[in-house]
């Protein structure tokens, strides 16, 4: 039996999903607090008729989920709700849908249920607004429901020295910063910049794969 294809609910429409993700990013210079995130892109769709017809692609996302945990597993069971009347202070990271342009969402209700290896059970519901038209402006209401990846753990740091080993010293911020390695596998590291004369050059990016 064929896969169910995972949808976007927006409004009348009904559009593929082609990217849905969770990540979890530790930037050492920022503060250091661990922070989560999830991005669920929908395929092309075409909005409008004629010379104002394009084809946009609808992303709802969140950079920082608030959330305090320290485990990529205890994403499981995790609930978030925003109302935008009620917690337009709460920071510059907010549930947002980009259509034509980022605009925080008037209402977000999500949920990550069970998990199975990596992968958790979303439920996103909640109203959104874009800048098009009457028929796709303001409070369209979403739905999207699907399983979920967790794909990875980002560390960015300086690096001290040229012998300093990067997984090491991305697992000891890690544990610092309360995050538990004991589910990660290191992958790979890059550094921001590859010219050795360029400021950025010793930011290094340490990236970790989840173990189920």
């Amino acid at each position: 039996m064929d896969r169910r294809e995972d949808l976007i609910e927006l409004k009348d429409l009904r559009i593929p999903v082609e990217r849905a993700q969770l990540h979890g990013w530790l930037y050492e210079d920022a503060g250091g607090e661990p922070r989560w995130s999830i991005e669920v892109s929908g395929r092309a769709q075409r909005f409008g008729d004629g010379d104002f017809a394009q084809a946009l692609s609808p992303r709802f996302y969140d950079e920082s989920l608030p959330l305090r945990i320290g485990d990529w597993r205890e994403l499981e069971q995790q609930r978030c709700r925003f109302r935008w009347q009620d917690d337009e202070d709460q920071g510059d990271s907010l549930p947002t849908l980009y259509l034509c342009s980022h605009l925080s969402l008037p209402l977000s209700e999500l949920s990550l249920g069970a998990r199975d290896g990596r992968r958790f059970a979303l439920r996103w519901t909640g109203l959104a607004e874009a800048n098009w038209d009457e028929d796709y402006g303001r409070e369209m209401p979403f739905r999207i429901e699907l399983q979920i990846p967790f794909v990875e753990q980002e560390v960015r740091f300086w690096q001290r020295g040229d012998d300093e080993e990067v997984e090491t010293a991305a697992r000891a911020i890690l544990r610092k910063r309360g995050l538990s390695d004991a589910h990660l596998r290191y992958r790979e590291y890059r550094r921001f910049r590859d010219d050795p004369g360029d400021e950025h050059y010793r930011l290094l990016r340490a990236f970790f794969d989840p173990v189920e």
